[in-house]
């Protein structure tokens, strides 16, 4: 097995970046959802509540951070805050303090997603530990739902691709790491991988919400993508597919690495 596709994404639920390779540092891959949007009250928004956030697309460069609307010629860029208005966050269940990036890029996000919004930013000195059921204290994440990582298969994707009829794109399910050379669905046993010189704990598989069921070129929503999940990668009665990772080194990630299957 190896990797075949490995993916960033600067700004939670925002569309990423396919890259070559990135560095692993103690939250996942360097960089990976440091930036998050909120509503006026902290709560983080994602394409399940706003769709068209998957027409925003992030990238990063030094300490800036460059937001394109895709089906528009327009962009803003900014600096990467590091001091200034804190203010609390929730991803879920957990909350913790964020840099607030200001006034212009709430605007131009607002005026982009059409609701008001905030844009912040997860310091260096800003802790989320990863969930206790599953991981050791200590364990950090930055605005990812739950983990540092998420594997996904391309033979597992084939599979539904089939049953489908036509093509769904990868980038549907948000992974940072795309495997190939597996069985299909056989990610589903895997306890502990090594990939590259990277060892990661299989933690739990990636519970699925409306997200892959948005067409990642227009934001629409395609039911009969919710139905094939459901119908084909249900277990113990939830739609699943991928696996949640954590990482027990830091170092570089690349295409081409080897994945080998622990435990």
């Amino acid at each position: 097995m190896k990797v075949t596709a490995l993916w960033r994404y600067p700004v939670k639920s925002l569309a990423g970046n396919e890259e070559s390779q990135f560095a692993v540092d103690r939250r996942g891959p360097a960089g990976d959802r440091r930036w998050m949007v909120v509503d006026p009250q902290g709560n983080f928004l994602t394409q399940r509540q706003i769709p068209a956030m998957c027409r925003l697309q992030a990238t990063t460069k030094a300490e800036t951070l460059r937001l394109r609307h895709l089906d528009r010629d327009e962009s803003m860029q900014l600096a990467t805050p590091r001091g200034g208005n804190l203010r609390q966050v929730r991803v879920w269940g957990d909350e913790c303090k964020a840099l607030d990036a200001g006034d212009a890029p709430a605007q131009r996000l607002s005026a982009w997603l059409g609701q008001p919004v905030r844009l912040c930013y997860l310091p260096d000195h800003s802790e989320r530990q990863v969930d206790l059921n599953y991981a050791r204290p200590g364990d950090q994440v930055s605005f990812a739902d739950g983990f540092p990582f998420l594997l996904c298969s391309e033979t597992s994707l084939q599979v539904l691709m089939q049953v489908y009829g036509a093509a769904l794109a990868m980038q549907r399910f948000r992974p940072n790491i795309v495997v190939a050379g597996a069985e299909p669905f056989a990610e589903l046993q895997w306890r502990q991988l090594r990939i590259g010189e990277i060892e990661f704990e299989v933690v739990k598989p990636c519970t699925r919400c409306v997200i892959p069921s948005l067409d990642p070129a227009t934001g629409e929503r395609q039911r009969a993508v919710s139905k094939l999940l459901s119908e084909h990668c249900k277990l113990d009665g939830q739609v699943v597919f991928g696996q949640n990772l954590i990482h027990r080194d830091v170092g570089l990630l690349r295409c081409g690495d080897s994945v080998t299957v622990l435990a």
